[in-house]
């Protein structure tokens, strides 16, 4: 199986383009999960990095696939201005906050957080 080199190390090049594709397509589809498998994907290859530096590669991976999400949505007449309107700014603040606190909070902290939102989400979404 083909390999690529990334920081040194060298990771199944197979595995990342599936998992690569499934965000993707995660992302296109729901408009949110493709960071989740991201995450996954990431921690089960880059055991040795810390939980703050996945997450941060992940999210570096989604902007440009939600960029290009939300652009086909925006193609297709599904995207809702008034929508975006309300979350945009607190969403972004929320954001340079969130970028301060991942610098800040150890990787067990994070580790926990990130899958408490994991099940609250998914229960969410279960019960409505």
């Amino acid at each position: 199986m083909e390999k690529i080199k990334v920081g040194g190390e060298r990771f199944p090049l197979l595995r990342i383009a599936v998992m690569g594709v499934l965000a993707g397509v995660a992302n296109g589809l729901l408009g949110a999960g493709g960071g989740i498998l991201v995450v996954f994907g990431l921690s089960g290859l880059m055991k040795q990095y810390e939980p703050r530096d996945l997450y941060a590669s992940a999210l570096c991976v989604m902007l440009p696939v939600s960029v290009i999400s939300c652009i086909r949505y925006a193609a297709e007449g599904n995207l809702s201005v008034d929508g975006f309107g309300i979350y945009a700014l607190p969403a972004i603040a929320g954001g340079i906050l969130g970028g301060i606190l991942l610098g800040r909070l150890g990787g067990s902290v994070l580790k926990k957080l990130f899958g408490s939102l994991v099940i609250y989400s998914g229960i969410l979404l279960i019960l409505r």
